[in-house]
């Protein structure tokens, strides 16, 4: 009878622990699925990091070409200033060459604005620090997937097991796997089967039991009913393993 007794339990063990490995199985898509944003992120984040980059150096060029054409527009003044006698056309000459100095001022002061930008952008982020955390993420993806394995061959080993005991029980006690499959389905919450702890309290929703409910414990039913929460409640004979410590035998 105990030993009957302690392969309930087991399965009920390994029932829990099928519900605990279906519900953490059931939970790795998502964390999966949330892993692939923060990649995405931070491949849009590289992205973006390097067309700003591209975009500042652009603009650093562009102004380097303004500034090469001012030059040679001063030359090319200088040179005619040399050699004209006009004055109205010196003083043109003048007033031009004046008018491209002030703008190389003005583009190289932009220009060295931008080379600092360029160089806080390269400072800041940068793509290896990116690179890096999409390594991490990367890798907790993997752990993940290969968590998702060793969880379902777990859940494979652990249904076996659970055939196995389920064909013993169906052998020898059928009418208490019934009441267990019967009060697992009614409860929808798991232990379904519980202790009876000091107090006449039950183990499972922790209510006294009515005074008017004494129930005989049957030697071939050795369950009580709670009126409460429909649990099987059992007073474990003397030597039998709590149901919080039982494992497989």
């Amino acid at each position: 009878m105990n030993e009957t007794i302690q392969l309930l339990l087991v399965l009920q063990n390994y029932d829990m622990r099928l519900i605990e490995l279906e519900r953490n199985l059931n939970d790795i898509p998502q964390s999966i699925a949330d892993l692939e944003v923060a990649i995405a992120q931070w491949n849009r984040k590289i992205t973006q990091e390097k067309e700003q980059i591209q975009n500042i150096k652009l603009e650093i060029q562009k102004l380097e070409k303004e500034i090469s054409s001012s030059e040679e527009t001063i030359a090319t003044c200088k040179y005619k200033l040399a050699f004209t006698k006009n004055p109205k056309e010196s003083e043109n000459l003048t007033k031009r060459i004046e008018e491209e100095q002030n703008k190389i001022s003005q583009w190289e002061e932009l220009s060295l604005h931008k080379m600092f930008e360029l160089d806080d952008k390269k400072l800041s982020t940068s793509e290896q620090i990116a690179q890096d955390e999409i390594l991490k993420i990367q890798n907790e993806r993997e752990h993940q997937q290969q968590r998702t394995l060793d969880l379902e061959k777990n859940k494979s080993e652990i249904k076996n097991k659970i055939a196995v005991m389920r064909k013993v029980l169906q052998e020898n006690h059928t009418h208490w796997l019934h009441y267990y499959d019967k009060t697992k389905k009614a409860i929808h919450k798991m232990p379904c089967v519980v202790e009876l702890n000091p107090g006449n309290f039950c183990g499972g929703c922790h209510l006294k039991r009515s005074d008017y409910n004494d129930q005989t414990v049957d030697s071939h039913f050795p369950f009580i009913i709670c009126e409460s929460c429909a649990r099987m409640i059992i007073t474990l004979p003397e030597g039998l393993c709590p149901l919080d410590s039982c494992k497989e035998a």
